[in-house]
């Protein structure tokens, strides 16, 4: 195998080589950023979840509230059963548990989005420790508020006052600004869970819908194994009833659209296309070479080249020429999913998620999560992508081999 003729080859026949070059070149930048593409949306839809910390989150729709008085449940969220909780914690493939209570306020014609929450819980809206502008983090389980900064502001309030709710007085310890974190679990007022567990199990409107005691919850969020996913919300599912949501990364990528719920079948089956129309043109490209080359085959064998000689150098010049055109359909992905990198996804996040009284100002708007599309191009899927451009190097090589066996040095000379 001579290197320098490898170059002498693909020099002299440079429209021929560069074209095949330049063919597989785009199917490699196809395969590769249709890949980056569909791992990029599965990512940006794992998103609203994991700014919670949580892989599975999970409640229960029920009746609308008879009166819209007092602490009331949303009908996306009635009660969840401590024995349920404790039932999904036993759960194979289940990591973490958390819990959250939110309830709709009505009190002296003012509205507020209550939230319970257990301040030693880092999952859920526990993540909200992370964004407080002012003042502390709840802490135990004594009377105390945390508040969201805009309804503070809204209503004049601060750290060191107070927030009473249906007549009970909460100190404010803390302004929270839940727009820079998910639009899942949030609320206008924090209080800690056993506080708000004891205002739904006192209110006649919350019993009324979906009886409630002192440690049920209806916000379930849960961190998994992520192989065991699909099967534990169907199992989840199974557990809780009909009427649960249970919402994962793979329902938000639906939330996006069939096209990109389907994102990895449909890039498996574009990339296989478009390889095997890459691998036809490769193949067309080496065979019309040795067809052009017969008479210098020819007079190879006459010089004293073996049939295995002359296969080896085509094979050498194929895996070069296909290599090459690995390097430059990755950089052409590259240059790709840089482009890419500035795109940003607006994921709808569910109304039962984020649910708001739809006669407030707003409360029937769609919700959606804006994230910056995670286009990136791994070392796994290079690597692929270039033993794959080999492995079409070598497919076609041998596949040519019959032609070069075929040729006689006698019958090509004869006529020269």
């Amino acid at each position: 195998m001579r290197f320098s003729y490898v170059w002498r080859e693909i020099s002299l026949r440079r429209r021929r080589h560069l074209t095949a070059i330049f063919g597989l070149s785009v199917g490699v930048a196809l395969l590769v950023g249709l890949q980056v593409l569909a791992g990029a949306y599965k990512e940006a839809a794992r998103m609203p979840l994991q700014e919670i910390g949580a892989d599975i989150s999970i409640q229960r729709s029920g009746d609308v509230p008879q009166e819209l008085q007092g602490a009331v449940f949303p009908c996306s969220a009635v009660t969840i059963r401590r024995q349920e909780v404790e039932q999904i914690r036993q759960m194979p493939g289940v990591r973490a548990v958390g819990q959250a209570l939110l309830m709709w306020v009505f009190d002296k014609d003012q509205f507020a989005m209550v939230m319970g929450l257990d301040p030693t819980n880092p999952l859920g809206p526990g993540k909200l420790r992370n964004f407080v502008t002012k003042g502390r983090f709840l802490e135990g389980n004594a009377p105390q508020t945390l508040v969201d900064a805009t309804y503070a502001r809204d209503r004049q309030l601060d750290v060191g006052g107070v927030v009473t709710i249906l007549n009970k007085p909460y100190p404010i310890v803390g302004l929270v600004d839940a727009s820079r974190a998910s639009k899942i679990a949030v609320a206008n007022v924090y209080l800690p869970l056993a506080q708000a567990q004891m205002m739904a199990k006192a209110s006649p409107q919350v019993q009324g819908v979906s009886p409630f005691d002192a440690e049920d919850v209806n916000l379930v969020f849960v961190t998994a194994d992520q192989e065991v996913i699909p099967d534990l919300a169907a199992a989840l599912k199974q557990l809780l009833g009909d009427k649960t949501a249970v919402a994962t990364p793979e329902s938000f990528l639906r939330q996006l659209g069939n096209l990109f719920a389907l994102s990895d079948k449909f890039a498996a089956a574009t990339s296989l296309i478009v390889m095997v129309v890459a691998f036809l043109m490769v193949f067309k490209t080496i065979a019309g070479g040795i067809q052009e080359r017969a008479r210098e085959i020819g007079v190879l064998k006459c010089l004293g080249w073996t049939n295995g000689d002359i296969i080896g150098q085509l094979l050498a010049e194929s895996m070069t020429q296909c290599f090459l055109a690995g390097l430059l359909g990755l950089g052409i992905a590259w240059v790709v999913c840089f482009v890419l990198g500035f795109q940003q996804v607006n994921i709808p996040i569910p109304w039962e998620m984020s649910p708001t009284p739809h006669f407030l100002p707003g409360g029937g708007e769609p919700v959606f999560k804006t994230v910056a599309l995670p286009a990136n191009l791994s070392w796994s899927i290079a690597v692929f992508a270039l033993v794959l451009s080999l492995l079409v190097g070598a497919i076609t090589s041998i596949l040519c081999i019959g032609r070069i066996t075929r040729i006689k040095p006698s019958e090509v000379l004869r006529h020269e």
